[in-house]
């Protein structure tokens, strides 16, 4: 099933209060000039995994977030490392990380934003899965290999050796793991 399908069949997602809060995040940062990228469930369904989330998830450099913070002064309620978008009361989680997943952000016309490339959330999704599995045990982490899973599913077409080749060396050997036995 293909991204477009998988939004179709979840109703009108272009009316979706998740995704009218990216959409005003976008703004937002565009208008600031500050980078960003949507993570989390929401980016998982856009690379075409079937999967349900109640917030939006967004990734920043840590030395943006005063500046991405006054950017959301108006549209959103800004916390500590959160926000609440009072126009439709959808929760935003931010994260902070370096400057190496700028590159991977991906302008989506459609749904107008930024997301991870498919190779970044499966990256992503891999290493929070490992983390998780460490940390709290494979019922912690259920949900991040269930991610990792359906977007293999979803894309098993585009997911060449060339793509698992250029995936972080630290997570690589168990995401080949995983498409191995997912393939089967």
């Amino acid at each position: 099933m293909s991204p477009e399908e998988v939004l179709d069949l979840n109703g009108d997602f272009k009316r979706s209060p998740l995704l009218e809060t990216a959409r005003r995040l976008h703004a937002c940062f565009a208008a600031a000039q500050i980078p960003y990228v949507i993570i989390g469930g929401l980016s998982v369904v856009r690379n075409g995994a079937v999967r349900t989330t109640i917030d939006v998830d967004v990734l920043l450099r840590r030395e943006d977030w005063p500046r991405a913070r006054a950017s959301l002064d108006q549209a959103f309620e800004t916390g500590a490392d959160r926000a609440k978008d009072r126009r439709n009361g959808v929760d935003v989680d931010f994260l902070f990380s370096g400057s190496e997943w700028e590159t991977t952000a991906e302008y989506d016309e459609r749904m107008g934003t930024n997301f991870l490339s498919l190779q970044s959330v499966l990256e992503l999704k891999t290493a929070v899965y490992l983390q998780k599995k460490s940390e709290e045990g494979i019922e912690g982490a259920a949900k991040d290999l269930a991610d990792v899973v359906a977007l293999i599913r979803a894309n098993s077409e585009t997911i060449s050796s060339g793509l698992l080749d250029s995936i972080h060396p630290a997570i690589r050997k168990e995401l080949r793991r995983i498409v191995k036995k997912t393939r089967k």
